[in-house]
């Protein structure tokens, strides 16, 4: 019952108190060779947390500035080349109502980032606040509940099969590469 109010109070702050809200118009034509800077917030299930490596392959080919958020205790599973981008959380970096800590989003905020993109394809709340909190050009994630809210560019979620999902997503940023 505490857990149920927690996420509803939480949800109700990610509603009102993070900037974004509506998003302008926006030629995703040529975006991504325009972009450097990527922001990915890696997926909380475990079962997804591999297929995100070929999309942090495709962005370090194409010579993009990564840096990867994940849980404290996943950073040993990332590659050696992004550990050293890595930016970690754990029980530290959460409110009560299980929302960034505000020293953890000072410190998102006070490094730029053209790109985030949220490879958790269920609803996240932490994420997803990430994301809105964070002044970003553009902010890709997977079709959900109130994915508008949080990203202006949305990819289709194969809720069974999440190698296609994340497939669709590398496919989705080569599709923007050479327009």
């Amino acid at each position: 019952m505490i857990a149920t109010l927690k996420e509803r109070a939480a949800r109700f702050l990610v509603k009102r108190s993070a900037p974004g809200g509506e998003f302008s118009q926006r030629n995703f034509a040529s975006i991504f060779s325009k972009t450097y800077s990527f922001l990915i917030l890696m997926p909380a299930k475990e079962s997804d947390f591999r297929f995100v490596f070929p999309i942090l392959d495709y962005l370090r080919e194409q010579r993009k500035n990564v840096v990867v958020m994940t849980y404290d205790f996943r950073v040993s599973l990332l590659q050696p080349y992004f550990k050293t981008n890595a930016i970690e959380h754990g029980l530290k970096d959460e409110t009560q109502l299980k929302l960034p800590s505000k020293k953890l989003l000072d410190k998102l905020s006070s490094m730029r980032f053209d790109v985030i993109i949220d490879s958790n394809r269920d609803e996240i709340l932490y994420y997803s606040y990430v994301a809105k909190s964070l002044n970003a050009h553009v902010k890709i994630g997977f079709v959900r509940s109130d994915a508008d809210k949080y990203f202006n560019l949305q990819v289709i979620n194969k809720q069974n099969d999440p190698e296609t999902s994340y497939k669709n997503l590398i496919d989705c940023l080569k599709m923007f590469q050479g327009l």
